[in-house]
């Protein structure tokens, strides 16, 4: 045995197996490995996570600042529309000029099955009248939406006795943004088109679709939670009759920190804050699960206490059914659709 040799062979093993370069690489590279994947995830994923965790729970300590929360004050009531209504369990879906060929797709049954449609109704496709008369045909609810109070609006107007002061004279079939689609500042010319084609019978029906469709529970679905369907969104902690309409047809996202919902995208999407507010303020039983259309923009949207269903069908994309059966449980049904010309 060399000096070398015996000189090592007093030696702790540790300090033996270090003296070996190939092996301590081996186990820096792979310590640095983890160390970074552990900061890719802390700065990712974690961090982003847990920031956002403490913004909601910031909020909704704010929320119970009742005297200062949105919803605090009274709500004007609207004698042209109907609020809130409760229905017992069903399945439903939202709608698109392809609903015949979903319900196939589903094998809705009339008079077992029930359909409740989420808005957008008329004029987003071809065929509004068809839509309204099939869902007047299958014996359907439905909840009113932006396009559909639009038009009922409309409608109202053409049959008000005074005579509408003249608007600006425009193209009916410009395209609007999301500004422009929630205000009549460019006139309401393809409104009033819109009410002109529908007859008695279809504004008859449309005027009966509430704001607000509480289903109610139903056994075995999503831990006993209760389904409420709206077309837009809802905002949390405030009661469905204290609600505003506009917003329950328009919302898209909630300033966290005022509560206050608005149709743009600059705050919080909304249904972020209601899964959060579901989870963290009511036990299973006394939550509630929102289903909803609208935002086409973000597409299928399932959480835990929302189902967002607009998947883009007037846009070539699809349209999407939530399907939930006697027994509670539910599944994700679409089919492809043509792009709207």
């Amino acid at each position: 045995m060399s000096e070398k040799e015996g000189f090592s062979a007093g030696l702790p093993s540790w300090i033996r197996q270090i003296s070996f370069p190939k092996r301590v690489q081996r186990y820096l590279f792979g310590y640095a490995v983890f160390l970074f994947a552990c900061w890719l995830t802390w700065f990712y994923y974690l961090q982003p996570a847990w920031a956002q965790e403490r913004l909601y729970d910031a909020s909704l300590a704010a929320l119970n600042d009742k005297e200062q929360s949105f919803g605090a004050n009274i709500r004007p009531v609207f004698t042209d529309m109907i609020h809130l209504k409760s229905l017992d369990w069903l399945e439903m879906s939202t709608v698109a000029k392809m609903i015949s060929k979903l319900l196939d797709k589903v094998k809705f049954v009339k008079g077992k099955d029930h359909l409740i449609l989420a808005g957008d109704m008329v004029s987003k496709g071809p065929d509004s009248r068809g839509v309204v008369d099939l869902a007047m045909e299958l014996g359907a609810d439905a909840v009113r939406g932006n396009w559909e109070d639009r038009t009922l609006l409309a409608y109202d107007s053409l049959v008000a006795k005074v005579h509408p002061l003249p608007g600006p004279q425009e193209d009916p079939n410009t395209k609007e943004d999301f500004l422009d689609e929630e205000s009549f500042s460019h006139g309401d010319y393809k409104d009033r088109a819109m009410a002109k084609e529908l007859d008695k019978r279809h504004i008859k029906w449309l005027q009966n679709c509430p704001v607000i469709l509480k289903v109610g529970g139903i056994s075995g679905f999503n831990g006993g939670s209760e389904i409420v369907v709206v077309h837009a969104g809802l905002a949390p902690g405030i009661d469905l009759d204290r609600q505003d309409p506009f917003l329950v047809m328009n919302m898209r996202s909630i300033d966290v920190m005022t509560r206050v919902p608005s149709e743009d995208r600059k705050g919080e999407p909304w249904e972020k804050l209601w899964n959060h507010h579901q989870s963290h303020t009511h036990p299973a039983s006394q939550r509630q699960t929102v289903i909803y259309g609208h935002d086409s923009k973000t597409g299928l949207n399932i959480k835990k206490y929302s189902k967002g269903l607009d998947s883009g069908c007037v846009k070539g994309g699809e349209l999407t059914a939530f399907v939930v059966d006697q027994n509670g449980k539910n599944k994700i049904v679409s089919v492809k659709c043509q792009k709207n010309k």
